[in-house]
Formats: C-alpha cells, sequence, structure tokens
C-alpha cells in the first residue's frame, strides 16, 4: 500500500465538498518553482483545503483564508526565514534558499518542504520547525507519507504536542469564510457608559 492509499485509509477526504481546479502553472509560477511534488498536487485536489486533526493544515492554493493560502504563506514564511537573527540561522540545518513552507499547526508550528534537488520536487523531503524552539527534525519523505507516519503515530516530531495526534485522526473541510463570525467584542472593564448613554 503506497502512502497515498494508506493516507486515504487513515483519515478519509470529505466526500460532500466540491474541491475546486487549481492553476497549478500559476502556482508554481508565483512561488518560484518548476513544478511541485506530485503527492502534494494529489492530495490538494483530492482533500481540498482543510486541516488535520484540528490542529495541522496543508497549505492549500485554493484556501480561502490568506494564511493558509500556500503562495500567500510561504512569502510570509520566507521573510520570517530572512528576517531571522544570524544567531538562529546558524543553527537551521538547511539552505534556508531551500526551504518552502508546506503546512503549519495551531501552535504556529511550520512544516517545510527541503526543495532539494529543485528539479526533482518528487525527491522533495519534509522538515518542521516549532514556533518556539530551534529543533529541526528531518522526515525522509514527501508530504503525503509524512501525513501517513505523522497521523498514525509511527513517527513522533517532538515539535508537536503530546496529544496529536488523537487516536481518530480526522480530516475537516476549511469552513466558509462567510459562516465564521467574528466574536463581538467585550466591553472593556475601565470604560464606564456615561449615564443616559446606550450601553
Amino acid at each position: 500500500m503506497n502512502a497515498r492509499e494508506e493516507l486515504l485509509r487513515l483519515v478519509p477526504p470529505p466526500t460532500d465538498v466540491s474541491v475546486d481546479a487549481v492553476d497549478w502553472a500559476r502556482v508554481e509560477d508565483e512561488l518560484g518553482v518548476s513544478a511541485l511534488p506530485d503527492d502534494y498536487k494529489w492530495l490538494a485536489e483530492r482533500y481540498g483545503a482543510g486541516g488535520f486533526d484540528d490542529f495541522m493544515t496543508i497549505l492549500h492554493p485554493n484556501s480561502r483564508f490568506w494564511p493558509t493560502r500556500l503562495v500567500d504563506a510561504a512569502v510570509r514564511a520566507d521573510e520570517l526565514l530572512e528576517q531571522m537573527p544570524e544567531s538562529l540561522r546558524e543553527r537551521v540545518p538547511y539552505d534556508i534558499d531551500h526551504l518552502l513552507a508546506a503546512g503549519k499547526t495551531d501552535n504556529g508550528d511550520t512544516i517545510y518542504w527541503v526543495a532539494e534537488p529543485e528539479d526533482a520536487p518528487n525527491e522533495w523531503t519534509v522538515t518542521a520547525n516549532g514556533a518556539r524552539n530551534t529543533k529541526w527534525p528531518h522526515f525522509e519523505g514527501g508530504i503525503a507519507a509524512f501525513l501517513v507516519a505523522i497521523l498514525s503515530g509511527a513517527t513522533r516530531l517532538d515539535v508537536f504536542p503530546s496529544d496529536f495526534p488523537s487516536a481518530r485522526p480526522a480530516f475537516a473541510p476549511e469552513p466558509d469564510p462567510e459562516t465564521v463570525r467574528r466574536r463581538p467584542r467585550a466591553r472593556r472593564p475601565d470604560r464606564s457608559t456615561p449615564e443616559g448613554a446606550p450601553g
């Protein structure tokens, strides 16, 4: 059983969500890569935008939220790597020019492709960096195999919390932006309403 079949078995994709077609040529041009890995394209087209186990999101070209839209998030991750202090950059075991953001977690961790060789994307491997540490664990495989290894519990990366994944990991499509309600602002306790003014 290959990684794609195993992921379908382990975490079934949604059956009632239509996935918009992706203009891969445009996305690759915007990212400045010759191509993206085939397993990632399959993942994006099969699952659509959304999150795994209420914690991990693989960036999607058509996400309706810019923090999880592939090009926007990758550009922002590049900016953060470039702005990294030299003392921290020295601890990154990769050429940062070869790191391309592929996913993120609710804790602010970032999942990257190690985009080497540049012209052979199906050979790219995966690393992750915790938001609050300098560890860069390496996974010798592509993004689909990475998801299978992490979500099955076969591989544990200490940049992720100990309660992830759950016993029954699931995939949830991203919500419709129209249905995402903003939380009402709480009234500041130090601000009193003048007498006679509406509350």
